[in-house]
């Protein structure tokens, strides 16, 4: 097609969409922002990073040919690039990585939208540091609109970089390979010269030319597909124009996959997995159709379609195209005879995640990647809560404390943890920004103060700011407007704040704080003050952040007066019997710990070792993670968290559990090997004991719920695992029959029978599950047949393992071969001393095999599980043995490692702990 032909109608309609004029975008600085600095990372980023805004895109049109089918790594494109000049210029500056540019011209389009008249070649400047193109003009250009045409070629890569490539087998083994692509956050330069800075949003037109034997989707629905004029063999597939959208959201693949469709939802995947793709079909709708109707902000009147691919060999992450959701194939595929119940929570809480990107991060953008929290931190929440819209009977909702704030608690207990609102500007600053804080952090901020608002208040206010800034961009403060607005005259924040003061105090400080209780038992009054809490010291800080608190007790437990501490301490009226436990944080609802003074965590365990149920599941899962946490932290005596722990033995609900198994795994590392490991593994046996009698540990009935099954999964593990009788024979049986009598495990109970029936076994019931692996083409499942490999003790198994993955021709996706060594190290010491001494003798086999990243990570874990003076004597010698395939950053953190392990025992924290456990030693087990 003709150049000026296409031009004509492209025109019309770029600017029905984006207006007659596009909006000047200016970067708000922090400070302009309004944020305050107090307690915040002020410092200064590189401001050549960022694009001048003399020049401001509103359209591209890219064709790009692509010759995926036949395994060729190169595609040649050539895009156009629409755009306003706002400040006259002799440069228009953009953003490029790694393209070879052969031909530019420039157009001038006239003010009455005529023929373009072209006005020359720029010249090209590449500045490879800033990833900027420079392209200048001979002389000024005036205010007006002009487009720049670009032809060049790029490069495919195998990992998540711009336009990459996958692999697959199909069922005759044969390798195909596709393409797709990943842009977030500033990749899609590596496939196009753009404005690559999410508020610089612009409309899109995109066509691919393929082979025949392949098809094309994007975004957006195809408009056409007609044979190449130029090469019969392949067709030039052409897509509609998109909305104003941000450059890391285009998303295309080059396939040949097969698609299932439900009215405007698809899905597509390699076609020996498509008939996988049921829950993912059915999920996506209903999930889709929740939000909708909770962000009254219809998904389809912005977008004509929703599809969803499942891309081979890709991790088990997912991208949030806009219309176009890529997923590597555990996040999405689901088989019900070979997947469990955790596959079935991941593929549905990740669709909820990327859906909610929808509104998140898609129709509204982050001003700057600073705010990413904008985008993920929504994401996060409502990868729990919009499941819980959809499928409230699936309960995973109750997994949000233990999975998200609990998760999020670790990492932000650090001294040199970022703030939400953190300034970047390089491509590596920016990655460093999609962490927990932007994640779990964030999510649980925004769940925090959703409970704050209350429900109807938080709709209200997120319709509104996705609305205000549809199709735009967004910075916290258009957020918190809207938020104020929704509860204006409803008394619910503290005078005289509002809740942009609120947030900041969050947002904007690094960390997060302890409440510390200390009652008054006399007067039914308590002292309550705040802290920073950090993981390994107490520092003072000077920020006060507000935090929203109730409580409850004995006598009420309703807990729905909500106040604030807007000061570091106040004096408040209790109201509370001084015989009674007081509880803070209902439910645990915000995002800070809670420490008490001695007597009213005596009067907790005192409740929890007699009638447990009088506090809520949620808030005895908080009191096992804040106790824990806080004794390491030196702010509560580890004998009160260890006391605590006794109660266990009548917990049957899955969120102390999960909380109570952080705890137990930390003391299993300790002791493990040690002297004292006996009293511990008495421990775990007695708290265990009587709700392991109630578990059916490898079967599964119709109505077992999905929180049971995670209880019975966390219970049988440490029964088999502190060598509970009954737990491996029962382990080892089932997974005998499987092997001699085909009486298939239920994938819901598979990963504990077969790591712990394996353990128990020898190399012929490894011999059955490697190739049941290695012949799998359901990616989810090849990863649990890895992690329970790694269980055996059997010294011949694990010598068996580290050769497979060396055989030339066993088909390994590219991260499995690092997968079984780490599940090696994981599965326990005996296997672990297999390994040191493999590579004693072939340290460069493996490292061939696996890489030198994996390689040196796997020495460090070695280290991790170091504990005895034996252990160390042998991990010395492996250290010799290695030195020239590692770093020596990775033979220094090794002994650190070791070093620490060995210090633990003359610490206070270790001291206590194991005057605690060898009260159990003497004790019969089993």
């Amino acid at each position: 097609m003709g150049r000026l032909s296409h031009l004509g109608g492209l025109l019309a309609l770029v600017l029905a969409v984006v207006g007659a004029d596009h909006p000047i975008y200016e970067r708000t600085s922090l400070k302009e922002a309004g944020v305050s600095q107090i307690d915040s990372d002020t410092r200064e980023v590189d401001q050549s990073y960022f694009l001048p805004r003399d020049t401001i895109p509103f359209h591209y049109f890219i064709q790009l040919t692509t010759n995926i089918h036949a395994n060729v790594r190169t595609f040649r494109a050539t895009t156009e690039i629409y755009f306003n000049v706002v400040n006259p210029t002799s440069k228009i500056t953009m953003h490029l990585q790694e393209l070879d540019i052969q031909l530019t011209e420039l157009y001038r389009i006239p003010d009455n939208f005529g023929d373009p008249v072209k006005i020359g070649s720029p010249r090209v400047e590449i500045d490879t540091k800033i990833e900027h193109v420079v392209f200048k003009t001979e002389s000024e250009l005036p205010i007006g609109r002009y487009y720049l045409k670009v032809t060049y070629t790029g490069t495919m890569r195998n990992y998540q970089s711009g336009y990459l490539v996958s692999s697959y087998r199909d069922d005759s083994d044969v390798v195909n390979y596709v393409g797709s692509t990943h842009f977030q956050a500033t990749l899609a330069r590596r496939v196009f010269p753009c404005y690559d800075e999410p508020d610089l949003k612009a409309t899109i037109s995109l066509w691919i030319t393929h082979h025949k034997t392949y098809s094309a989707i994007a975004n957006m629905p195809i408009d056409s597909g007609n044979p190449d004029p130029n090469n019969a063999e392949y067709v030039v597939t052409k897509f509609r124009i998109s909305p104003k959208m941000s450059t890391y959201l285009l998303a295309f693949a080059v396939t040949n996959f097969e698609g299932r469709y439900n009215g405007k939802m698809q899905v597509f995947a390699r076609s020996n997995a498509i008939q996988d793709t049921g829950l993912a079909l059915q999920a996506g709708a209903k999930i889709l159709e929740a939000l909708d109707q909770h962000t009254g902000v219809p998904y389809y009147d912005y977008m004509p379609k929703m599809t969803q691919i499942a891309v081979p060999d890709r991790g088990t992450g997912a991208m949030e195209n806009w219309g176009l959701v890529t997923y590597g194939e555990p996040s999405l595929l689901f088989n019900s005879a070979v997947n469990g119940y955790r596959n079935r929570k991941r593929v549905t809480t990740v669709i909820a995640h990327e859906f909610a990107h929808q509104w998140f991060g898609n129709l509204v953008s982050p001003q700057w990647w600073e705010y990413i929290w904008l985008n993920e931190g929504f994401a996060t929440l409502y990868e729990y809560y919009g499941t819980e819209l959809a499928y409230p009977e699936l309960e995973y909702w109750q997994l949000f404390n233990v999975e998200v704030i609990q998760r999020a608690f670790v990492q932000d207990a650090s001294e040199d943890i970022r703030a939400m609102n953190h300034p970047a500007a390089t491509q590596d600053e920016v990655w460093h920004l999609f962490d927990v804080i932007a994640y779990q952090k964030s999510g649980s901020v925004l769940n925090m103060f959703r409970q704050v608002i209350g429900d109807e208040n938080w709709k209200a206010a997120l319709k509104s700011y996705l609305l205000k800034r549809k199709l735009s961009s967004a910075k916290p403060e258009d957020l918190y407007v809207e938020l104020q607005a929704a509860i204006q005259d409803q008394n619910l924040l503290p005078e005289p704040f509002t809740v942009e003061h609120l947030m900041k105090s969050w947002t904007d400080a690094p960390g997060y704080p302890v409440l510390n209780v200390r009652r008054v038992y006399k007067t039914g009054e308590a002292i309550i003050s705040q802290d920073r809490f950090l993981a390994d010291k107490r520092l003072p800080v000077n920020h006060v952040w507000h935090i929203p608190y109730n409580f409850v007790n004995r006598g009420a437990r309703s807990g729905d007066q909500l106040r604030w501490l807007s000061t570091k301490a106040a004096k408040i009226d209790l109201e509370t019997n001084e015989d009674q436990w007081v509880i803070f944080n209902r439910e645990q609802f915000g995002y800070y710990r809670v420490n008490y003074d001695r007597r009213n965590w005596d009067l907790i365990i005192d409740t929890l070792l007699t009638n447990p149920a009088t506090i809520h599941r949620a808030n005895r899962a908080q009191l096992i993670d804040d106790a824990f946490n806080l004794a390491r932290s030196d702010r509560l005596d580890m004998s009160v968290a260890l006391k605590l722990l006794t109660y266990l033995r009548h917990e049957t609900e899955y969120a102390p559990w999960a909380a109570a198994n952080n705890v137990l795994s930390y003391f299993y590392a300790k002791l493990r090997g040690t002297p004292y490991y006996a009293g511990f593994a008495n421990f775990v046996h007695e708290i265990t004991s009587e709700i392991y009698a109630t578990l059916q540990v490898t079967t599964v009935s119709e109505d077992e719920s999905t929180l049971h099954k995670y209880l019975k999964q966390t219970v049988s593990s440490w029964a088999c695992r502190m060598g509970n009788r009954d737990c491996l024979d029962r382990t080892f049986n089932a997974l005998t029959n499987e092997v001699i009598e085909q009486q298939a495990v239920h994938p819901d109970v598979s990963a504990v029978v077969y790591c712990y029936g394996l353990r128990e076994g020898s190399y012929q019931l490894l011999s059955y599950l490697v190739p049941k692996m290695v012949q799998s083409k359901n990616q989810a499942q090849r990863t649990d047949l890895i992690n329970a490999m790694g269980c055996t003790k059997d010294a011949e198994s694990v010598r068996a393992l580290l050769t497979v993955i060396q055989i030339p021709t066993v088909s390994f996706l590219s991260s499995e071969k690092s997968q079984i060594v780490d599940a090696i190290v994981a599965g326990g010491r005996e296997g672990i001393d297999v390994l040191i001494d493999y590579l004693m003798n072939n340290a460069s086999q493996l490292l061939s095999a696996i890489g030198e990243g994996a390689f040196n990570t796997v020495i460090t874990n070695i280290a991790s599980h170091t504990n005895t003076v034996g252990e160390r004597q042998w991990l010395e010698q492996l250290l010799e043995a290695v030195k020239d395939h590692v770093t020596s950053e990775t033979v220094q953190t090794a002994r650190q490692r070791a070093q620490a392990n060995a210090g633990w025992y003359d610490s206070l924290e270790g001291l206590v702990s194991v005057e605690f456990y060898e009260k159990y030693a003497a004790n019969t087990v089993y």
